[in-house]
C-alpha cells in the first residue's frame, strides 16, 4: 500500500518536513530562525536522531506541495540498515513522557540545566521549574541524565526508561 502524506519533526528552533507522494519522499523543507530551504537542501540537515511524525494527506495537496521543494537526489534517503515498513496513522511504540524530580537533601532543586544523552550525543535538554521537575519524550532505553551546575560541574546519572516509568516521577537525589 503506497501513502500519501507529510513527516514532520520538530526540534528546538527548527521543523523539518518530508513529503511522501505514493510512498515515495518526493519533497522536503526545513525552515529554521535563519529562513527555509527547499528540496535537496534541506535533506542535507536532517540528522540522524531526528524523529519524524507521519500525517496522511490527500495526494493532491501532497502534488501542489512538491512543486516549490522537489528532492531531486534521492540517493539521500538510500541507508545500509534494514528500515521497517513505515505506516502512517499508528503511534510510536516504545515512547513515553519521562518525568524526573531533582532534590538535594529532600528539597525540590529549581532552576538547573538537565540534559539527556544516549550514545554519546544529546537527545533532550531541560530546566528544572519551581518544584525541580523536568519532563523529556523519550524512546525507551538506557541515557544519561546530565545535571549542569556549571561547566565544570556536571553530575551524571544513568537511567533506565522503561514503560513502567510511562508519566510516574522519578526522584533523583542530587549529592
Amino acid at each position: 500500500m503506497h501513502c500519501d502524506g507529510a513527516a514532520i519533526c520538530s526540534g528546538v528552533r527548527k521543523k523539518n518536513y518530508i513529503l511522501f507522494l505514493e510512498g515515495k519522499p518526493e519533497g522536503a523543507v526545513l525552515a529554521d530562525g535563519k529562513g527555509e530551504l527547499y528540496g535537496d537542501k534541506a535533506i542535507y540537515l536532517i540528522e540522524p536522531n531526528d524523529q519524524f511524525t507521519l500525517y496522511r494527506l490527500i495526494p493532491t495537496l501532497v502534488e501542489r506541495i512538491i512543486l516549490t521543494c522537489r528532492i531531486y537526489d534521492k540517493s539521500h534517503f538510500i541507508c545500509h540498515q534494514s528500515l521497517a515498513p513505515v505506516e502512517f496513522g499508528k503511534k510510536a511504540e516504545g515512547v513515553g513522557r519521562a518525568v524526573i524530580a531533582l532534590k538535594k537533601d529532600g528539597v525540590p532543586s529549581p532552576g538547573l540545566s538537565v540534559r539527556i544523552r544516549k550514545d554519546g550525543q544529546i537527545v533532550a535538554n531541560d530546566i528544572s521549574n519551581a518544584n525541580g521537575i523536568v519532563s523529556f519524550r523519550l524512546l525507551y532505553g538506557n541515557y544519561e541524565v546530565l545535571i549542569v551546575r556549571s561547566e565544570n560541574n556536571i553530575d551524571i546519572f544513568d537511567f533506565s526508561f522503561i514503560p513502567d516509568l510511562q508519566e510516574h516521577q522519578l526522584d533523583l537525589e542530587l549529592p
